[in-house]
């Protein structure tokens, strides 16, 4: 399984692919991936030519913040997200950047976002704050960062 990786804009397949994981994605985020997926960099996941995942990205001077990030269901446990971490991880160190956040739902309870913290505890992030109720998005948010 060879996955290639490329910048894609105005992505409306990816915003396809998040309105199919209601468990990861609200109406809300939804609205905003819409946005960002204009506004910033983004990145598409591709086997056999079919989009199966992509990341949105805002590089700020040394800090590169992953907006968002998504695999399509089945395609999940393969790699794939671990390969876009991957490029972002390159693409932000060869524009001088030195670390990378993300934020996500703190929720110790919700089992899509356990998961997702582990994915990216087990990538080499640290939980660097935790904030009960983030104002933005009225809900406990878990900010990761990693050293590049």
């Amino acid at each position: 399984m060879e996955i290639s990786i490329r910048q894609i804009y105005g992505c409306t397949e990816c915003v396809e692919i998040a309105r199919e994981l209601k468990e990861w994605f609200t109406d809300r985020g939804i609205e905003r991936l819409s946005a960002d997926v204009r506004a910033y960099e983004t990145y598409g996941a591709y086997l056999d030519g079919k989009l199966v995942g992509f990341v949105v990205v805002k590089l700020d001077g040394r800090l590169a913040e992953i907006l968002w990030m998504a695999v399509r269901r089945g395609y999940q446990g393969r790699g794939i997200g671990t390969a876009l971490l991957g490029f972002v991880e390159r693409a932000a160190k060869s524009r001088g950047c030195s670390l990378i956040l993300v934020k996500t739902s703190g929720d110790p309870e919700y089992e899509p976002y356990i998961r997702t913290r582990r994915f990216y505890e087990r990538r080499g992030f640290v939980k660097a704050l935790a904030i009960d109720e983030y104002p933005e998005w009225r809900e406990p948010m878990a900010l990761y960062v990693k050293c590049i």
